[in-house]
């Protein structure tokens, strides 16, 4: 089974019953000032606010500059709060928060705050030129705020399992003992471990391999920060210089944020729906072989990746032509299984009647299906036929690596995330109608622009460019009208967990 002995307190029932929910406004005896659903709305509303500036305001939709990379953190930060957000209210992790002052979404929504605030110094260059120091110290304290989120979220949800059977300690107040609290060793503790399903432990791997993927950036930053200098014997070890060890921590991290991104979002989802505990056998063991598939698809890329940045490995090239010119990239073979788990679960979600009836369900799933369409299938279409598109088909190929990690990696995620937030909170009637409405246009302008401008038209001033930009810009209008949907929610009062 996909909970541990008490399931009504770990998942929820499927949406049409659920309804809306407001987790965790008090927890223990500590109430906090402001709502799960507020900062979920906010949160929201403050993605839109940017992912709409870097394109009316700011930059072309590429990485091309260390000023769009910087900026684009003031977008991600917030798809990785929106993230947390979700796992805390899906798994129910407020009710067992300790009462501390400083909550983890609290944490989370500074860390937007501030990575939005740095992210308005990058937006203009001579602004970022005259303040040089002042975007970067923004975005340094929300990268210390969200490793700081993502290393207490793991551990709420790492020792989840044992709450729920009531057999952790929470009383002791030295070190040693606490580090016997986190670990499980009793017979009993381990038990509670060993009811919990798929969905538990695919977003558990998510979200260890998300604080993997933000060290590394933190390793990357502060090479740009203070120089060579503290990995200067690592980095000649590995025989690289500055630029090399740069160039090797900067592509894993965002890919493996990326990838983590996803494969949370699979399983909150999948749990979220109720799929793993399906009433059909051939539904419910579909959606478990899939977790289980993505479960390892995380698990390997942070491994390759991880291996990729910190010991220089080089993966293989799977298919190669004679030559050496065309095949598959073995680090993105080991990403794709991500994807190709979420097709499993796909599949048992749309054998379900009731998927065809929900048209957020359908927007959702499409953003999988676009996701692996263009990532796997034309990803791995192009590298399969590199000496083509080095040569005559360079200009689609440059087209495609600008398009591919805005569209098929972060934009699709992000789609994911806001449609999720919108069901999580029951939105109904014609906000929900809107919100799903942008988003499903926005998928469709995304995924269509993506194709056209690769392998149609890859010219900047064409119907392809104009309709993938409009695409990317619906995509975050739905943001904004998801952020106004929450926020008008009703919700039933919060209830104390504990007396």
């Amino acid at each position: 089974m996909d909970h541990a002995a008490s399931p009504s307190a770990l998942l929820p029932a499927v949406a049409e019953v659920d309804g809306p929910e407001e987790l965790g406004v008090v927890t223990y005896v500590h109430k906090y000032m402001f709502s799960l659903k507020f900062l979920s709305s906010a949160t929201l509303a403050i993605v839109a606010v940017m992912g709409g500036l870097y394109f009316l305001v700011g930059f072309p939709p590429a990485f091309d500059t260390y000023y769009e990379k910087m900026y684009f953190h003031a977008i991600g930060i917030g798809l990785a709060a929106l993230a947390v957000y979700l796992v805390m209210h899906i798994f129910k992790l407020q009710r067992f928060e300790p009462p501390i002052d400083f909550p983890i979404v609290y944490r989370a929504f500074i860390g937007v705050v501030c990575a939005a605030l740095g992210g308005l110094v990058f937006l203009n260059v001579s602004v970022s030129d005259n303040l040089p120091d002042v975007g970067v110290l923004f975005f340094l304290i929300a990268f210390i705020l969200m490793a700081d989120v993502g290393g207490a979220l793991f551990i709420e949800l790492f020792l989840l399992p044992r709450k729920l059977a009531h057999s952790y300690d929470e009383q002791t107040t030295n070190i040693v003992g606490y580090i016997g609290r986190i670990v499980p060793i009793c017979r009993t503790d381990c038990a509670a471990y060993a009811q919990m399903g798929v969905g538990y432990w695919l977003t558990l791997a998510a979200i260890a391999s998300a604080f993997v993927a933000g060290m590394l950036g933190f390793i990357n930053l502060l090479l740009r920060a203070v120089g060579p200098s503290f990995f200067a014997g690592y980095m000649s070890w590995l025989g690289l210089d500055t630029q090399g060890f740069e160039d090797a921590t900067l592509d894993p991290h965002s890919h493996m944020m990326a990838l983590a991104l996803m494969g949370g979002i699979v399983a909150v989802a999948a749990v979220r729906f109720g799929i793993f505990n399906s009433e059909s056998r051939l539904r419910r063991n579909l959606a478990r072989i899939g977790g289980l598939i993505s479960l390892i698809g995380v698990i390997g890329t942070t491994i390759v990746l991880g291996a990729v940045a910190l010991l220089n490995f080089a993966p293989p090239t799977l298919f190669a032509s004679p030559d050496g010119v065309n095949g598959m990239a073995g680090d993105d073979a080991v990403m794709s299984i991500i994807g190709f788990g979420a097709m499993v679960i796909l599949v048992a979600l749309v054998l379900e009647r009731r998927t065809w009836h929900n048209p957020l369900r359908l927007t959702l799933l499409g953003t999988w299906l676009a996701a692996m369409v263009l990532n796997v299938g034309q990803g791995f279409w192009i590298e399969m036929h590199q000496d083509q598109f080095t040569a005559s088909l360079a200009a689609n190929d440059a087209s495609f690596k600008v398009a591919q990690p805005m569209t098929g990696i972060f934009l699709l995620t992000a789609l994911s995330l806001v449609l999720l937030m919108v069901d999580v909170y029951g939105v109904a009637g014609r906000a929900r109608r809107i919100a799903v409405w942008t988003a499903a246009l926005g998928l469709v302008g995304a995924l269509v622009g993506t194709t056209m401008w690769t392998f149609v038209d890859p010219t900047n001033g064409g119907v392809s460019f104009g309709i993938y930009v409009a695409g990317a810009g619906l995509s975050y209008l739905a943001f904004l009208f998801g952020a106004i949907a929450i926020r008008t929610v009703r919700i039933a009062p919060p209830v104390p967990a504990r007396p």
